[in-house]
Order: structure tokens, then C-alpha cells, then sequence
């Protein structure tokens, strides 16, 4: 019974989201019994990294480490495979878009982000740290996840304005997977720890500074540091270098202090917990009564991207269509589901 219900899993690709520097991502239907369909992205892991020992415990360690992480701001991860040609993901699928394309777009049209938008925002993927950073295992013991690659391309809001951080690709817990000569460096410098680019031991303290960067360029357009160099913005990230003076002087205290809190050279001397930051950012934007909500957000995106908003009907062109491993690039998931791909 067991083996045939794992057996008739079936997924038609529709198309691929993105490539990342693990694997890619595809858009896909999942087929069940009497019509049931549900839209689920399937995270697939790079061809020539499956053979890399290293990447692919990487790979299925985020699908083990985020099973049970159920938040309404974390991507849900539903099932971790594996295939004669790899290893697999199937997750939630977010409509919607990521943060990196929301500031692009604001940054092309030179307009700003409404800072209460900018706030809440950020104050819900804090939510979803706090609620990551703060699990335990089945024995009531700290995990102590860090996802150690919080940026915009990370964090993606939905049509119905609701933000999610996802891709826990590099998080470890580091109560039972980091080691004092764990050396690996993974993540983007622009957004790094100074510990962590230091290749220091990392908590849930390098988080904090990874989204206090993440708002400090919602408010400003502007990235906290640059450089063509990936050597330099490297070592910049660990002096926890940051331009501080591309914040407005206008800018309310409340919020630089925010900031200063979260991008804190000295990890001691930022907030002593995810929910304090979630706190700080949910007085400033409804302190005063009323503040912005994911229906906010859902309305400000409706009249920034409206074409998110457009109904598409998808079909397949041939339904009968049996995808193979040369069908979906650049890997795909064969073995222990059925694929068709669906060129419609």
C-alpha cells in the first residue's frame, strides 16, 4: 500500500522560476486522484553538484531542517526526494515576487518605499526568524537555525501581500551541524555578519544584521556596501562596513536605532533576541494606531505590479507527455515521481 502510494506522485512542470547557485526551481502541478491539483514549486539541485558530497548534504539538509518550520512567513517545504539523477525539493509555491524585484523596480522608476511599508515588511520576516531561530528538537533542546543568507532575493511577498523568507539552503543548526573548524563561507557579503565573514561561528545574531541590511536598503535604494571586488566587499563585510550616511537626516530616530541595534559591528551589542527587533519594528509602525497590514501591502502591490494580478489559464498541450531527463534542464525529477511537462 505504502509503495504505491509513494509510486503515484505526479508533477507536470509548467516552467522554471529561477536558477540559483544550488539548483533550480520550477513551477509545477501536482496531480492526485479524482482531479486534485495543487501548485507546488519543485527546488531541483544542480547536475554537476550531485556529485559534490558537499552541496548535496547541504541540499538535503535544509529539506530536513525546515520540515517542520510551519509559519505563515516561512516557505512551507511539503517533501524531500531523492532520484537515480538527484536530490529534490517540493515546496510551497509563492505567487508573487521576490524583494530584490520590488526594490529594482522602485530603484528604475526612482520612487521610494513608503518607511511603514519598508518596516512592516521587514517586521514579518523577523517574525518568521524569531519563530526559526527559537525551535527546539524532540528532546526540548535549542536547534539554533541560523539561515545565514537573509537578502532580498530570500525574501518574497505574495499577491495577497503577505511576505515569506525562504531558501534555507546554507541555515544550519548549530547546536548539532556547525564545528569550531567549520571554515565554509556561504551567503552574499553585501548582506554578512562581520562574524560571519569572518568565518566565525555564527547564531541567530548574524540574522539580525543580514535583515537590518535588508532594511537599510528598502529605505535608502541603496545597499549598505559595494564593491566591484569581491575580495574588498568581502573584507569590508568583515569590518562591518556600512554607509551610513545614505540615510536620510530626516529619518525618525526610532528607526535609526533600529538600524544601529541590528548592524551592530559587535554582535553583543545588538538585539538579545529575534522577537525584541519584531517588537521595535511593530511599535514604530502602530505605536500611533493604525498601521500598515498585508492588505496594505496587497493594495500597494496591486498598483505597482498590476500584471501579478492577470489570470492566466494554463493547460497542457500534451497531457500524455512523459518529461525525461533531458526535457527539464538542467535536472529534474524522474524516479521517485512521475513528470510531465507541460509546454503550454
Amino acid at each position: 500500500m505504502l509503495k504505491a502510494i509513494k509510486d503515484q506522485y505526479t508533477f507536470r512542470i509548467i516552467r522554471k522560476i529561477a536558477d540559483g547557485g544550488m539548483g533550480s526551481v520550477y513551477e509545477a502541478i501536482q496531480d492526485g486522484t479524482k482531479g486534485y491539483q495543487k501548485t507546488v514549486a519543485l527546488k531541483t539541485l544542480l547536475s554537476d553538484l550531485s556529485k559534490n558530497e558537499k552541496f548535496v548534504e547541504m541540499f538535503v539538509e535544509e529539506g530536513k531542517l525546515v520540515a517542520d518550520l510551519v509559519h505563515e512567513n516561512i516557505v512551507q517545504i511539503y517533501q524531500l526526494g531523492r532520484t537515480t539523477e538527484g536530490y529534490y525539493i517540493v515546496m510551497e509555491f509563492v505567487k508573487g515576487l521576490p524583494l530584490h524585484d520590488f526594490l529594482r523596480s522602485h530603484n528604475l522608476t526612482r520612487s521610494t518605499i513608503p518607511v511603514p511599508l519598508a518596516v512592516f515588511i521587514c517586521s514579518r520576516i523577523a517574525r518568521g526568524l524569531a519563530y526559526a531561530h527559537s525551535r527546539t528538537d524532540d528532546y526540548g533542546e535549542p536547534m539554533q537555525i541560523v539561515h545565514k543568507d537573509v537578502c532580498p532575493n530570500n525574501v518574497l511577498i505574495t499577491t495577497e501581500g503577505l511576505p515569506k523568507l525562504t531558501d534555507f539552503g546554507i541555515a544550519k543548526a548549530t547546536s548539532n551541524l556547525m564545528t569550531a573548524d567549520d571554515k565554509s563561507l556561504m551567503g552574499k557579503f553585501t548582506y554578512m555578519a562581520p562574524e560571519q565573514a569572518n568565518r566565525q561561528a555564527v547564531d541567530f545574531r548574524a540574522d539580525l544584521f543580514s535583515l537590518g541590511a535588508v532594511l537599510f536598503e528598502m529605505l535608502t535604494g541603496r545597499k549598505i556596501r559595494e564593491d566591484d571586488d569581491q575580495n574588498a566587499l568581502l573584507a569590508k563585510a568583515g569590518q562591518g562596513h556600512v554607509e551610513w550616511q545614505l540615510l536620510s537626516e530626516g529619518l525618525d530616530e526610532s528607526i535609526m536605532e533600529i538600524l544601529r541595534c541590528c548592524l551592530a559591528v559587535n554582535r553583543d551589542d545588538r538585539y538579545d533576541s529575534t522577537r525584541e527587533l519584531a517588537h521595535a519594528m511593530e511599535y514604530f509602525i502602530y505605536k500611533d494606531g493604525y498601521g500598515p497590514t498585508i492588505q496594505t501591502l496587497e493594495e500597494y502591490m496591486k498598483g505597482k505590479f498590476p500584471y501579478l494580478y492577470q489570470f492566466k489559464k494554463k493547460g497542457l498541450r500534451n497531457p500524455g507527455e512523459i518529461a525525461t531527463y533531458s526535457d527539464i534542464e538542467p535536472t529534474s525529477v524522474t524516479s521517485a515521481a512521475t513528470i510531465i511537462l507541460d509546454d503550454g
